[in-house]
């Protein structure tokens, strides 16, 4: 008998930041933070195993990053290029193509939007990503991406 063991990728949008002409470096908000711990908390309790989470050299990124990894055991942490809002999601798509590892990145839009299309193998837009909001995408047996559940801080007790 052959068991498989399912490959997960996390796309999470980071949390509500500043417009650029009240903070050029775009930190996170108040609400940006306390709505991140609340979706780590829950990533926390449902015990999310992740060997690495990257994020881009985006400040609210960073942040966002750091808040996460906290309340998750065991997470590797790192920066990685091409992941900025503009950046082609190409890049990214081949990388995943061949991960056997959890990998949570944590980045923007319309950058997230237009890989998990990529990914889903759609032309069209599927997932509304909402600030510090979490999709889970499953590697099936035919090594295709699909839809396991999206989270965001609306639905969390908090």
């Amino acid at each position: 008998m052959i068991i498989l063991l399912m490959t997960y990728l996390y796309l999470v949008h980071h949390g509500k930041a500043f417009f650029k002409e009240v903070d050029p470096d775009r930190h996170l908000t108040q609400e940006g933070i306390t709505e991140t711990k609340a979706i780590a908390n829950h990533l926390n309790k449902i015990q999310l195993k992740i060997d690495k989470v990257i994020h881009s050299g985006k400040v609210r990124a960073k942040e966002t990053a750091k808040i996460i990894s906290e309340y998750l055991a065991n997470s590797v942490v790192k920066e990685e290029k091409g992941l900025a809002p503009l950046d082609d999601p190409k890049i990214w798509y081949n990388r995943l193509k061949n991960i056997d590892k959890n990998i949570m990145i944590i980045g923007h839009m319309p950058y997230l939007s237009r890989l998990a299309s990529m990914l889903l193998e759609v032309t069209t837009e599927v997932i509304v990503f909402r600030n510090s909001g979490v999709l889970c995408l499953e590697k099936g047996d035919d090594l295709k991406w699909r839809i396991k559940w999206y989270i965001t801080p609306d639905i969390i007790v908090r």
